[in-house]
């Protein structure tokens, strides 16, 4: 069985997984989920259709980490913190960090 996220309204499926960019073994596996026939490939956090570039988004806007999760309830403050600790990964898709001054 896949690792399940906590806030999840219905758990993961193995055949949510099938096709899926990130599978398990992979670092990012259980945190991030890519898959061509979900959101078109974009990156989303695990168990969710919550982008990953919408944190980057609200963070750049000057919220808080607690306000994106209050506002996207299937994210984790696990899935955010692995994901912006993973080497190369605190960066939106132009580069930038919006957690550097």
């Amino acid at each position: 069985m896949p690792p399940q996220p906590s806030n999840t309204n219905r758990p993961v499926q193995p055949e949510d997984l099938d096709g899926d960019a990130i599978q398990a073994g992979h670092p990012l596996f259980g945190i991030v989920w890519m898959n061509p026939d979900r959101m078109s490939g974009t990156p989303c956090f695990y168990g969710t259709r919550v982008p990953v570039q919408h944190l980057f988004d609200y963070l750049k806007a000057g919220h808080t980490l607690d306000a994106f999760l209050d506002d996207f309830p299937g994210v984790t403050r696990e899935q955010v913190e692995s994901y912006l600790t993973f080497p190369h990964s605190g960066q939106d898709a132009s580069g930038a960090s919006p957690l550097r001054s």
